[in-house]
């Protein structure tokens, strides 16, 4: 035991889990409030963090059956893992519903920094999706923004 205790005080000193250890927190499915996302009309929970900031963040998303992000790109990269139903994705500047992949759940997807991209789901779908921020959603075409209608 005291030689797990030195190795973790040992990463903590060089900054390798430091933070880990003194902000752990948990939540449960329960305990989140999903809230209308203004850039997509998806829903989606903070988990950890501010998007909006230029720090790391950790965000669970809900896409309804039938959704459609039209093609888009953030700033920053993100970690983007499947956790129930299926996620179709593809890459480009034009919506094509046939180059979407499906990405069932315990499916992982990186999304490139300014890479354009869109996704739908025909049923159900839950993700989460982690990077540094700040991020944001810049629209392929303009007019695909619904915070513009």
């Amino acid at each position: 035991m005291k030689a797990r205790h030195a190795a973790l005080a040992a990463l903590a000193a060089i900054g390798g889990i430091g933070a880990l250890l003194v902000h752990a927190q948990g939540i449960t499915p329960e305990q989140m409030k999903f809230q209308r996302n203004p850039a997509t009309g998806s829903e989606v929970e903070a988990v950890i963090g501010d998007p909006s900031k230029p720090a790391p963040f950790v965000t669970r998303v809900k896409y309804p059956p039938g959704f459609k992000a039209m093609p888009h790109s953030h700033p920053v990269d993100l970690q983007v893992t499947v956790l129930s139903g299926t996620l179709l994705f593809a890459e480009g500047k034009e919506f094509d519903e046939a180059k979407l992949k499906e990405y069932p759940a315990g499916s992982f997807i990186f999304e490139k920094a300014n890479v354009p991209h869109y996704q739908m789901a025909k049923s159900a779908v839950v993700f989460q999706a982690s990077g540094t921020g700040p991020n944001a959603f810049n629209f392929v075409n303009p007019k695909d923004d619904p915070r513009k209608k």
